[in-house]
């Protein structure tokens, strides 16, 4: 009787961590769509231009969500540095980079210039500067996502960590049952 019981309660933790998993690849696709693609896109830009523009519509994708600076990346553990002022500000700040690397790269290789050659190691660096500064430890856009699914999706983003949990648990109980209930058989066999 623990195995049916064991394989059915699996059977429903399984089901039930694909569906979770589907339903979180899901919703992370639509914070994605409307902001964090343009995050990954400014990472990969070659010309300060190009990653300017991904920047700005990145940040254009946080207001038009209307993820204001009042809100916070955090549901209970509310601080300054998971408001969303520090993102805009912080968001802000890359963008001053890459308009100061910009300038600097439209000055250095306007047409006529000598010393293109010599700078393009320069160029280099300081590309791979920003790319720093927009993807560090993590994107860039933290504070903002976690807004984001606060705002958006709060009874899918806090429980599904207990949810998964308990299906994790769940699964490790019944696996448990089958097993003792395979020992039990084992030992009326030997008896």
């Amino acid at each position: 009787m623990g195995k049916i019981i064991g394989a059915i309660l699996l059977t429903i933790a399984i089901i039930a961590l694909i569906g979770l998993a589907i339903g979180h690849y899901y919703i992370s696709y639509q914070y994605e769509k409307v902001i964090g693609g343009y995050m990954d896109n400014a990472y990969d830009m070659n010309t300060p231009d190009k990653m300017l523009e991904q920047l700005q519509l990145a940040k254009q994708g946080m207001i038009d969500e209307g993820l204001t600076e009042d809100m916070y990346g955090a549901w209970i553990f509310k601080k300054p540095s998971n408001r969303m002022d520090m993102q805009y500000k912080h968001l802000d700040s890359i963008i001053e980079r890459v308009k100061a690397v910009d300038t600097w790269y439209n000055e250095t290789y306007k047409e006529g210039s000598t010393n293109t050659e010599t700078l393009g190691d320069v160029y280099e660096q300081k590309m791979d500067n920003l790319r720093e500064f927009i993807m560090e430890d993590v994107r860039s856009d933290w504070i903002a996502k976690d807004t984001w699914y606060i705002n958006n999706h709060f009874f899918w983003y806090l429980p599904i960590l207990f949810v998964y949990s308990f299906l994790i648990i769940l699964g490790a109980i019944c696996i448990i049952l089958i097993y003792e209930d395979n020992n039990r058989e084992k030992l009326k066999e030997l008896e």
